[in-house]
């Protein structure tokens, strides 16, 4: 399956007029495990572009490669083969320092010393890059952990850990912001918080990528998405654009329900036969011109129809449909 590219080179094509300011950008990144007969690749040649001041929702089943992703984008593995590009510059060993200054991170398990409090894991951080009170201060409000920052991290939910990890990723006010699994251990309120605090950072021109496992946040917050299967990019895009991807199936209502055979949809580019169930007669793979193709042959053989409508889908039916259904996210 082609991958749309979201060009960073000006000038020329529709994706440098829709993402004229591409943070991120990969080219060809790929990143192999092992030796010889044991090597596995977990990344296969990755095109990534991320624009300025969105959402970007990265999702993938478990294995796909999207924690191996992120931590090649902040040098934390070395690409086996391709490369990385931030804020128009290559990472690289001499470049690194300077990149990551610009760059709020948290990758898996969130960070902080369980024996300290959060305020002073906050503090180390602090010191560490040099922030003023008011970096932290702010920070600690925005994920609302000002009232607990006295309390020892060990006594914290997971999802006050969570926050506390994303407390420390915000501090340094950064331009690009790299989650994964940012809202593990949350009650609804949390996730909700979490959601409208990413949606809010876009719009102060903040870019956010973040990975999650439940498609629903990523469909609420996302603008831009990249869908991972294997260690392939199988999408990139808008949402729009993804749910263009997939045809939904058509569903007809008639009293002869038998009439829909395969020699009245040959031709039609039908993924498969017609399937008869409560809903009705499920035809899938149905261009637009195929359906109203299919309607003019119902008419000819005089046919009744009582409905036809196309099934609504969600995110995770077209996630499935690109995946192939390889798994949990």
């Amino acid at each position: 399956m082609s991958t749309p590219t979201l060009s960073c080179t000006p000038p020329g094509g529709a994706d440098a007029v829709r993402f004229p300011d591409v943070v991120v950008a990969t080219r060809e990144l790929t990143k192999t495990f092992g030796r010889g007969e044991a090597a596995r690749t977990v990344v296969d040649r990755l095109d990534l572009r991320i624009p300025r001041g969105v959402v970007y929702g990265f999702l993938g089943p478990n294995g796909s490669g999207k924690s191996t992703t992120m931590k090649m984008l902040l040098g934390l593995l070395t690409p086996t083969s391709g490369s990385v590009s931030l804020f128009g510059l290559p990472l690289d060993q001499r470049s690194r320092g300077g990149l990551m200054a610009r760059i709020g991170s948290m990758i898996e398990q969130p960070p902080g010393y369980g024996h300290l409090t959060g305020a002073e894991n906050m503090r180390l951080v602090q010191r560490m890059l040099g922030l003023s009170d008011a970096h932290v201060d702010r920070a600690l409000d925005l994920v609302r952990l000002t009232g607990h920052r006295d309390r020892l991290v060990k006594t914290y939910s997971m999802g006050m850990k969570q926050r506390l990890g994303i407390a420390m990723a915000l501090a340094r006010r950064p331009e690009l912001l790299i989650l994964d699994e940012p809202t593990n251990g949350l009650d609804p309120a949390g996730i909700e918080e979490i959601r409208r605090l990413l949606i809010s950072l876009a719009g102060e021109g903040v870019t956010v990528m973040v990975s999650s496992h439940l498609l629903d946040e990523i469909d609420r917050m996302a603008s831009v998405l990249g869908i991972l299967s294997a260690g392939k990019l199988v999408f990139q895009g808008t949402r729009a654009e993804l749910m263009r991807r997939s045809v939904p199936d058509l569903l007809l209502a008639t009293p002869r329900p038998e009439a829909i055979t395969p020699a009245l949809l040959e031709g039609l580019g039908a993924s498969g036969p017609a399937l008869t169930s409560e809903a009705g007669v499920r035809v899938a793979g149905l261009s637009p011109d195929a359906a109203a193709e299919l309607v003019r042959r119902l008419v000819a053989a005089d046919i009744p129809v009582h409905e036809l409508r196309r099934e609504t889908h969600s995110l995770e039916d077209v996630f499935i449909d690109l995946t192939g259904g390889a798994g949990a996210l």
